[in-house]
């Protein structure tokens, strides 16, 4: 065998190697890469009162979920900063949802809380009207296994949060999402919060309600537990 043939041979076994191992490294280049990635966990308030009792008991919500892990990135998204109209099925709505689909249809949120006061013994307009553009959703899958959570607030303890998140948690389970309450130890089916308006040195003040804000922060923690199990990060 000549040197020639030794050469080339040597150069051709390198060059596997070689190929080999940049295979191998781009193989963990993308593996860290998707590692990397952030899961988002969105916070949509169906108040009519932007920034009130709802919109704070939501954003305590986001911040324990925050503490999961570092991956948690979170959005709080105010319905009453778009023109929202009933969505018709089979119809087109005239108005701004088209600035919050994409939001919540994105790849990357791997959780959404839907928080709405107690109108009347049900939701809000506002957020029924949110709800009723799912209507497509249910044959795109675009809301297919995201975690879902549900926080309420009423003018008493025991003024139908339930009932309203019962009612919510049924669309939603309509879309496939995956439901949670607030987890252990209390294990409650959602996050129920009581606006005291009959004292004036609380009201509006949901901070003041320990028993709820508890429930607030476990339904938080919990929908970002199960949203990184689903993207297989924890």
């Amino acid at each position: 065998m000549t040197d020639k043939n030794l050469n080339r041979r040597h150069f051709l076994g390198t060059a596997g190697v070689a190929a080999a191992a940049g295979i191998i490294a781009g193989a963990k280049s993308v593996q860290a890469a998707e590692g990397n990635k952030k899961v988002k966990i969105i916070a949509v308030c169906g108040s009519h009162r932007k920034g009130k009792t709802t919109s704070t008991a939501l954003q305590i919500a986001l911040d324990s979920a925050k503490t999961v892990s570092p991956d948690i990135e979170t959005e709080l998204i105010e319905l009453m900063d778009y023109k929202l109209e009933p969505a018709v099925p089979g119809g087109n709505a005239v108005d701004e949802y088209d600035k919050i689909g994409p939001k919540i249809a994105d790849p990357a949120v791997g959780g959404i809380i839907f928080g709405s006061p107690v109108y009347f013994s049900n939701m809000t307009s506002m957020m029924k009207m949110f709800i009723e553009h799912f209507g497509p959703y249910k044959k795109s899958g675009a809301l297919s296994n995201k975690v879902a959570g549900v926080l309420t607030v009423a003018g008493a303890r025991n003024g139908g949060q339930e009932g309203v998140a019962q009612s919510i948690t049924a669309a939603l389970l309509g879309v496939e999402m995956i439901m949670v309450g607030d987890g252990r130890p209390t294990g409650h089916s959602g996050a129920t919060l009581w606006n005291n308006g009959k004292d004036e040195a609380v009201k509006d003040n949901i901070t003041k309600d320990e028993f709820g804000c508890a429930t607030a922060k476990g339904l938080g923690k919990r929908v970002a537990e199960v949203a990184l199990r689903m993207a297989k990060k924890s």
